[in-house]
Parts: C-alpha cells; sequence; structure tokens
C-alpha cells in the first residue's frame, strides 16, 4: 500500500484501516521432508509458551492484501508473562501496541491519537490471546493437513490450525515452530477473502528482565484517544 503524501484525508483512512487489521488479527507442513499433522505438537506448542516467562525479539511482518499487493513491516516485541505486549514498528512507518493484561493502546504518531480497547473485546479465542499467554491453542483451534505451502523455505515444523468456532477475521493459521524445542518462529494468519499476514520473529531473546512499565501507555493531553465501540 504506497502513501500519498499529497492527500492527507486518503492518509488517514489508510492509517485507521491498518489499526483495524492491526487490532483484529492483535490469531501440515513440510520442513526437510517432514509432514506434520499432530495434535502432539499442538500440546507440546502451548506447553512450551506457557514456560516462557519473557522474550524479546525482532519481527518482520508481510501483508499481502488481494486487493492493494503486499505491504512490509519490521520492528521489536517484548513480552512478559502474564499478558504483557509490546509491538513497536518501526518501519514503514512508526506506531506502538502496548498491553497490559487488560488494556491495549495502539499509538499513531503521524495522526497524533491513541486507540485504546480493553483486551478482553479483541483476544479471547483469537491467536492475541495465546500470545498474551492467557489463551489455550487446544480450546480454541483444531489442526489439519496443510492445505497451502505459506512459509516457504519454512525454517521448522509447521502446523496448520482452524478455529473451532467461526471467526470475523480468520479463516485458518499456520505456525512454524522449532523441531526441538517447539519454540515460535512465525505465524501466518489467512482470513476469508485470501488475505495472508506473516509475522517471523528473529533473534529471540528468552526469560529476559523486562520492567512492567514498559507495558504501559501514558496517554498525555496533546493526543486524540479514539475507544471502539
Amino acid at each position: 500500500m504506497d502513501w500519498d503524501p499529497a492527500e492527507p484525508t486518503k492518509r488517514m483512512i489508510m492509517h485507521n484501516a491498518i489499526k483495524r487489521v492491526t487490532l483484529a488479527s492483535l490469531g501440515l507442513v513440510f520442513a526437510h521432508g517432514l509432514a506434520v499433522a499432530d495434535s502432539t505438537l499442538l500440546r507440546k506448542v502451548q506447553t512450551r509458551y506457557q514456560q516462557t516467562g519473557s522474550f524479546t525479539a525482532r519481527f518482520v511482518q508481510i501483508d499481502q492484501r488481494v486487493e492493494v499487493g503486499e505491504r512490509r513491516a519490521a520492528g521489536t516485541v517484548r513480552y512478559k508473562r502474564p499478558g504483557r505486549m509490546r509491538w513497536h514498528y518501526e518501519s514503514p512507518e512508526e506506531q506502538l501496541l502496548v498491553t497490559d493484561g487488560e488494556t491495549l493502546w495502539l499509538y499513531d504518531p503521524l495522526l497524533e491519537n491513541v486507540t485504546i480497547q480493553r483486551i478482553e473485546r479483541v483476544a479471547p479465542g483469537t491467536m492475541l490471546a495465546f500470545l498474551l499467554g492467557v489463551g489455550d491453542l487446544e480450546s480454541d483451534f483444531r489442526p489439519r493437513p496443510q492445505t497451502q505451502t505459506l512459509l516457504n523455505p519454512p525454517q521448522g515444523l509447521v502446523l496448520e490450525l482452524e478455529p473451532r468456532r467461526e471467526m470475523v477475521n480468520l479463516d485458518f493459521l499456520q505456525l512454524e515452530v522449532h523441531p526441538q524445542t517447539s519454540t515460535l518462529q512465525a505465524i501466518v494468519l489467512v482470513d476469508g477473502t485470501g488475505n495472508i499476514r506473516t509475522i517471523r520473529l528473529e533473534n529471540m531473546k528468552h526469560e529476559v528482565e523486562l520492567a512492567d512499565r514498559e507495558f504501559v501507555f501514558e496517554v498525555t493531553p496533546d493526543l486524540e484517544v479514539i475507544r471502539p465501540e
């Protein structure tokens, strides 16, 4: 999606559209000849993530949208159990998504506003709930044989999952995990219209010291506050 500085209204509409996609999505394989469709692997991924107290990583996000083509973003992510995450988008434009496990803030420096939602409105039964450490993959998703090769080439085992209940913004997802440790390496989310979002985690560091204040966003008087109904 290309930005046109000469069209500020269009730019604002596009930014808000990206916010909605980010909030909606903020959730078998061939890897060296291995095909995996196993509830046991799903259980291992859940257990490994539950045992993670904290981590930091860089991420690369690729959105492939049917109508607008490919868009790339990159930044850093920080996680601390229970339920705290900080996604700092550094490019192509800066954005910050922060949650303390109860409130979710999406800050847009360009538009000078912050969108605020209660986490229970966006997380239950989604991949976001799992990433926050409060969801259960086995309860919310079921494994199935791979229907598409979306991670090419894969760097680990890939597990394809479908929601146990219908979700507006998610048809199915794929998780790529380390074959020995079951550590999460990449997430692919596919909606019903064929839009694909891939998030790959790089340079992960586990059990790092993170301050609680990193997961709270301070709303200053100069910011417009948006509270979706």
